[in-house]
Parts: structure tokens; sequence; C-alpha cells
């Protein structure tokens, strides 16, 4: 979350939809996903100080901000939620710069089919982020989560059904604002900072699969490194196969996670 708006980052590995969007800002977390999965990065605008530091990361050749691929729907909506993206032509862009090869992964993670034991019931839960309430809840006949957002179900542009996901997984990263980067300007004062989200350390977390919910330890030791994930014995502990949303909690909140069983 950033600005009282929570704000999607979406990262798209085996499987590309027909078209992906709307397109919108980076912010400070777009430095730690392309590293982490070696990915490109599509983005349109930013603050002039999370832009510096985008272009003078470690995959700045693989940034696409000049718009090859992207296009306006020209619906009657406000502006910045019409850019969308051509998957096709946004592998076509890695391809004229050299960079659709295969990723290089720092770690692994691990997956079963099977749920593991030691899980607890958890067919609800609920994320408070104060300005947004989120929800989630457990389809026992597809074995996935079904996402609600303020009381309205969340449906995919593309298929206009629910999003569903094998694995949802709540962690709260330390969310700290950076002095030197303003994203909002009003009547001549900085309303405010850029927020960075520190994905890298460990920290207590939880993943909800197949109904049940699991205490996780979470891990990111290298720049190049995914979010690993381990059992309080400190076991790889595996997601479900199948899509995973991770719910980045701002670390000032107090008790933001609901669960029933």
């Amino acid at each position: 979350t950033e600005g009282a708006i929570t704000r999607f980052s979406a990262i798209f590995y085996g499987k590309t939809p027909p078209k992906i969007g709307p397109v919108r800002s980076a912010r400070l977390i777009d430095l730690e996903l392309p590293a982490m999965f070696d990915a490109g990065l599509v983005f349109s605008g930013a603050s002039a100080g999370v832009r510096q530091r985008l272009y003078s990361s470690d995959f700045a050749n693989r940034i696409n901000e000049a718009g090859y691929g992207l296009y306006r729907t020209g619906e009657d909506k406000p502006l910045e939620h019409t850019l969308y993206g051509n998957p096709e032509q946004l592998w076509q862009y890695l391809d004229n710069v050299g960079e659709n090869t295969p990723p290089n992964f720092g770690t692994f993670l691990t997956f079963s089919e099977a749920a593991p034991e030691g899980g607890t019931p958890a067919t609800y839960l609920a994320v408070d982020y104060q300005w947004t309430n989120v929800e989630w809840k457990y389809d026992e006949e597809s074995g996935k989560y079904l996402r609600w957002a303020d009381g309205e179900i969340h449906a995919d542009g593309n298929t206009l059904e629910q999003v569903a996901v094998a694995n949802v997984v709540v962690i709260s990263p330390y969310h700290v604002e950076d002095p030197t980067i303003c994203e909002e300007i009003r009547d001549g004062v900085c309303a405010h900072l850029s927020v960075q989200i520190q994905l890298w350390g460990s920290g207590n977390g939880a993943v909800f699969r197949d109904g049940q919910r699991y205490d996780v330890v979470w891990h990111r030791e290298g720049r190049n490194d995914l979010l690993t994930f381990t059992d309080s014995a400190g076991n790889p502990f595996p997601l479900k196969v199948g899509n995973t949303w991770v719910q980045l909690v701002p670390s000032w909140l107090t008790e933001p996670l609901t669960v029933e069983p």
C-alpha cells in the first residue's frame, strides 16, 4: 500500500493472459521484484526519485517504460485505468533488447500437491488495511481461495471470473518512508513520501492453502533470491502447485489479520 491505496504488482512466468493492466506507475518495491525473479519491468511513469533508482539498478536494460506493447483502451473511465499491455509484444520487447532469456533464480520455492501436516482450519481470512478491507474465502470444490475487496467480488478483467488462488501468503516486512523521495506535492509541500518495503532478511508470516493456515518464516537473504518459506523446525514449507497471492501488510498496522476456521 502507498498513499492510502492498495497497489498490485503482477508477476508472469509460465502463463500470460491476453492483456495485462491497467499498467500504472512504479514504486520502490519495483527495485526488488525484478531482481528476485530475474524479470523485465513494465510500468507507466514514476516519481523522479524512483525513476532515477530504477534506471541505476542492475536490471535497467530490462525496463519497458517507452510504451512498446502498451496501448490505451479508449474506455470511458479515468485515464490512469486505461493503459494495458499486449503480453506477446512485451515479450518481443525483451527479445529486441536481448533479454528474453530463462530466469536465473538465486533460490527456489518448494511445492507439493498434498497439504502438509500441522495446519489449523482457515476457510476465511481478512486483511484490514484501514482504508481497504480484503477478504479471502476458501472454496472446497476448487481447492482455492476466492477474493473480495471492500465487500465486493474481485473479478479478473479478462475472464470476469472471481480471482481464485491456490495460496495466500500474508507477511509484514518493514514499511519505511524514504525522506529523499516525494511522491506527491500539494500546495508546495510534500504530501507523502515514497515507501520502501524492505523485502529482505526474514520475518514471521502465514501461508493459507487447502483451507488451512500455516505459520511460517519468510526469507530473502540475497538480492537475487526469491522469497522462500520455512516451518517452525526450519524445513522448507511447500506451497500448493498453482498461483500465489502475496499480501504485503504494513508493519505498523496492529492486528490487521482476522482468520476464521
